[in-house]
């Protein structure tokens, strides 16, 4: 891994010298080159194996230093995701807001499918000063009988519903690796100009192919959740590493890896998600058993943002707001909620959805929930403020 200096910085620049201190933090050996050239001699920062392996360290964490113009790998990008533990979180931008530890938790909310009602629920959720909705168009469900979703002509009206009243972010799920080009076409059908997240669900987490697909283009972020079978977040981090691996290519007869054509790294803007594991117990009152502690291990041992979605761990209404403030305790960076304008008619876990009349409920305990915890003026929140 090289790090680029930007023209203009000399090897004695204290930049220079945090950039070195870093890589040896990080138990990288950092060597300094300056290359006189016919205009400008520039530094650029060597980043060698020593007790770990460069190629394992997120781009991120030199990126954004200042003084950087860009870091270049030469070797196989292996980055992984608990490389340096939760010590230096990766802030992603989502819309005008920055996720990740350490920052205010953001409100994702919506449908859990999108269905005729959805444009006027964008609308009231956009007067309640959300800025960031969710909404399945593919649905992957348990039953082969089960509504699996609206397709692209509900994509189209999730995506126009969203630029017509100011959402910064849409959240949605892929189930395949052709899903990622149908959402590309279909935002620019629907002219939206905002951020979208794409998701692999819990029931897809399996799906390699899927995995790679995704952390071979960069225009979408990512966000994997839990698998309902998992056991250890490890399971979680497995998955992560399709994605942040990008292309790689081995040669056909020996099975090696082609490290020249292999440099590329995956996408990094990856967001985790915790939302419920199969739950063994058939006289519980929540649909899945809650894994709360997964929020802080993550954060922990990982550097990406955390979502919690209390709405699947709940299965009923009754049960959402006492799972989202046990949720809320371990500081996720993102909570995701289903909600709809009239749950009895929604197509898709109906028990779950909040009505709009109950989203404010929602919004003033995250709010508070930040101005605790982050001690941020109202008017510095990611959600209005009535």
């Amino acid at each position: 891994m090289i790090v680029h200096l930007l023209p203009g910085i000399g090897q004695d620049d204290s930049r220079v010298s945090a950039i070195v201190t870093k890589a040896r933090q990080y138990e990288l050996l950092p060597e300094v080159h300056q290359e006189q050239g016919a205009h400008h001699a520039p530094v650029m920062v060597y980043l060698k194996d020593s007790k770990q392996r460069a190629r394992a360290v997120p781009d991120h964490v030199f990126a954004t230093m200042e003084g950087v113009k860009e870091v270049v790998r030469v070797s196989p990008a292996q980055i992984s995701l608990a490389m340096n533990g939760g010590n230096e979180p990766h802030h992603v931008q989502i819309g005008n807001s920055l996720i990740g530890k350490g920052l205010p938790c953001l409100p994702v909310i919506g449908s859990c499918t999108i269905d005729s009602l959805t444009p006027e629920l964008i609308r009231q959720l956009a007067s309640l000063g959300v800025r960031h909705v969710r909404g399945g168009w593919r649905k992957p469900r348990s039953s082969a009988q089960s509504y699996r979703g609206p397709g692209k002509e509900g994509l189209y009206q999730l995506f126009a519903a969203a630029d017509q009243h100011g959402i910064e972010s849409v959240w949605t799920e892929v189930v395949e690796s052709a899903d990622i080009d149908i959402v590309r076409r279909i935002k620019n059908q629907a002219r939206y100009r905002g951020e979208v997240v794409l998701w692999v669900g819990a029931r897809n987490i399996g799906n390699y192919l899927l995995l790679e697909a995704l952390g071979q283009q960069d225009e979408f972020k990512v966000m994997l959740k839990n698998g309902i079978h998992m056991q250890t977040v490890d399971e979680l981090f497995t998955a992560a590493e399709f994605v942040l691996a990008g292309p790689m290519y081995w040669d056909s007869e020996t099975g090696i890896l082609d490290e020249r054509r292999s440099r590329a790294p995956g996408n990094q803007e990856l967001i985790l998600c915790v939302r419920g594991l199969h739950n063994r117990d058939p006289h519980s009152r929540l649909r899945y058993y809650p894994n709360y502690d997964w929020i802080t291990t993550c954060h922990e041992r990982a550097w990406a943002p955390v979502v919690f979605d209390p709405s699947h761990i709940a299965g009923k209404l009754e049960n959402v707001f006492p799972v989202l403030e046990d949720g809320l305790r371990r500081l996720p960076d993102v909570v995701l909620i289903e909600a709809h304008l009239d749950p009895n008619k929604a197509l898709c876990d109906k028990d779950q959805a909040v009505p709009i009349e109950q989203v404010p409920d929602v919004l003033s305990m995250i709010m508070a929930h930040n101005q605790r915890h982050y001690a941020v003026a109202p008017e510095s929140l990611p959600i209005a403020v009535s």
